[in-house]
């Protein structure tokens, strides 16, 4: 952050990034941009007078633009402080409801709680594609920003649209098995689905 750069100035500025990321099928590339703006609303002087109800527009502003799949854990941290900052704000909003938030943390804890099969969370939250479990796993989250940033370099210049998961999912395999994770793509484990 610049010495000019106010906090709010700051996470307003990865918030954007974070959709340019979005736009150009770099969701990977959120990541860390999540950890920080997660980091700033965490640290904010009282004296910048940023209100809890701002964080916490903020931080849902984030969750919208971040995988939360690819990122249970750090999801979790993001929708508990979402939740804490809502419920310190002496105003109200809205939109944005406890209730929304505490559905999106119970799901993400059902998604990471390996004691329930993959085919009960699917029925549980109405899910239909089938998805590798070692995805619920930290080891998983530990290396996926490494493994997809691998895979989008190798990538190249590849147009990002229809037909781009093809050739990207089999570059993330590769990037996940240096990495010593077994992975099965989509499109292995829905056979009959149509992935453009």
């Amino acid at each position: 952050m610049s010495k000019k750069q106010t906090y709010g100035e700051r996470i307003i500025y990865l918030v954007d990034q974070m959709k340019v990321n979005g736009e150009e099928m770099r969701i990977w590339a959120n990541i860390p941009l999540a950890k920080e703006v997660l980091e700033l609303i965490r640290t904010i002087p009282e004296e910048e007078g940023e209100n809890a109800l701002g964080k916490a527009y903020a931080l849902n502003a984030v969750m919208e633009k971040l995988s939360e799949y690819d990122t249970p854990r750090l999801a979790l941290e993001i929708l508990n402080e979402e939740l804490a900052q809502l419920r310190a704000s002496e105003e109200k909003s809205d939109w944005l409801t406890e209730e929304d938030i505490k559905a999106d943390i119970a799901r993400l804890l059902d998604y990471i709680n390996l004691d329930i099969p993959m085919g009960e969370f699917t029925r549980r939250h109405h899910r239909h594609l089938k998805f590798d479990p070692v995805e619920r796993t930290p080891e998983w989250e530990e290396n996926i920003y490494e493994a997809q940033k691998e895979a989008d370099a190798a990538m190249g210049d590849f147009p990002r649209g229809m037909g781009y998961c093809h050739g990207f999912w089999p570059l993330l395999k590769s990037a996940l098995a240096k990495r010593g994770i077994r992975w099965q793509t989509p499109s292995e484990l829905n056979p009959r689905v149509m992935f453009d």
